[in-house]
């Protein structure tokens, strides 16, 4: 009787304890998960230091600048790069005092403890070989890092929701740089598996279309006649929902996007094509394709877009011959990017352009040369141990230094 009341209680003791530990790790999740939040929290809110800095910067050099500080927040927004500021600015007599100097706290550690944060077991743990844009390293006195995994400027990308705002009808420009942007013919197998004419540059067209149908306000089809030729055509939209190979069982938008996301449910558009062209287009900007920002791909489509004949053999190293040459100019103080320079940089590197398309695509808006960026999606994580945070927002600077509700246009917490 006695044994048999011992091996009960023992089972209920261990059953205890097992339920404490997992309490105690449950809590202990709990409280890492909170601090990665608050981590990542702060990566963000250092972030929008930054891109306020940099607005201020670029007012007093008069829009001179030739890396946007955005573009370097990997290095510039990490709790590494804050904690050697921090580090920089005590004494060594503060640290050891603190007991936070960086040997200190390693070689007190338990090498048995399991940190996420540490350095892996069997890499080199000097400064001098780690890497600029670590993001391993405790700050201040919490453990965890922070980092800004990626800052997109919006305003170099295409905005779907103006696709009918910068012309009507044949007068659309936009439409060329979206067609240019789906001109190279190595996508032309894509757009012959989601056609149904097998037909590479009809699927172009018709993607085109649905994209303007999706968010345009009348219920005929846009016949694309800026590229086509076509006038207007009086076919209702909803004939390419219901025919094959869509057979989508909801009709068009006729309103703005929300969302790229929101971009599946167009006719003709699946994950291969998000992956290869979400890139390029936005639904946050208010402007038209930022020529000043604006990626090599990009800016390669708005050349395409004015082109005077398409590409020919041996066209790349004129291509080649207008990035250097931009880079080149873009680099010296009191350059601005314009049309003149533009034409300019087209002229240098040979490559013929239809100079009434340009000033059309420049006064309709589809295209500026202003340093208008003030829309950024963000994505900041903060790690702690095993937890991880990741924030994600789009935040419009509306250059008045405070910071509101309304300047952000979406927030998605991981």
């Amino acid at each position: 009787m006695v044994l048999l009341i011992t091996v009960i209680l023992s089972a209920i003791a261990a059953d205890l304890v097992n339920e404490s530990h997992v309490n105690v790790q449950a809590a202990a999740n709990a409280r890492d998960e909170l601090q990665a939040y608050f981590h990542a929290r702060s990566a963000l809110e250092l972030e929008l230091f930054v891109l306020r800095f940099q607005g201020l910067v670029k007012k007093q050099l008069e829009g001179f600048i030739p890396v946007p500080l955005f573009e370097l927040s990997g290095f510039l927004v990490s709790s590494d790069t804050m904690k050697g500021v921090l580090e920089r600015e005590r004494t060594p007599t503060d640290a050891s005092r603190s007991g936070s100097g960086d040997g200190d706290r390693d070689d007190n550690r338990d090498d048995n403890t399991t940190n996420d944060d540490r350095t892996p077991k069997g890499s080199s743990s000097g400064g001098s070989e780690r890497s600029l844009f670590a993001t391993d390293q405790p700050f201040g006195d919490f453990e965890g890092s922070f980092s800004i995994e990626d800052v997109v400027d919006e305003n170099r990308k295409i905005n779907l929701n103006a696709v009918e705002r910068f012309g009507i009808g044949c007068q659309d420009f936009l439409h060329a740089i979206i067609a240019a942007v789906l001109s190279d013919p190595r996508y032309d197998p894509l757009f012959e598996e989601i056609g149904d004419t097998r037909d590479p540059l009809r699927t172009r067209v018709e993607i085109i279309s649905n994209l303007t149908d999706w968010v345009d306000g009348n219920d005929t089809i846009n016949t694309v006649c800026f590229l086509t030729g076509e006038r207007d055509s009086q076919v209702s939209e909803d004939t390419r929902y219901d025919h094959l190979p869509y057979n989508a069982h909801y009709k068009p938008k006729n309103g703005m996007f929300n969302s790229l996301a929101e971009m599946r449910l167009v006719p003709g558009i699946n994950d291969a094509f998000m992956r290869l062209f979400a890139q390029y287009f936005t639904v946050w900007s208010d402007s038209g394709v930022s020529v000043k920002t604006a990626s090599p791909a990009m800016l390669r489509a708005i050349i395409l877009a004015v082109a005077s004949n398409p590409p020919l053999p041996g066209d790349e190293t004129k291509y080649e011959k207008f990035f250097s040459e931009l880079a080149l100019a873009t680099a010296m103080p009191g350059v601005k990017m314009s049309q003149s320079l533009f034409e300019t940089l087209l002229g240098v590197a040979e490559i013929p352009y239809d100079k009434k398309r340009l000033s059309e695509l420049v006064r309709q808006g589809a295209v500026t040369f202003d340093d208008v960026s003030s829309v950024y999606r963000i994505t900041a994580v903060g790690r702690v141990h095993g937890a991880s945070s990741k924030i994600t927002a789009v935040w419009r600077d509306d250059r008045t230094g405070r910071l509101s509700a309304d300047q952000f246009y979406y927030w998605r917490e991981e």
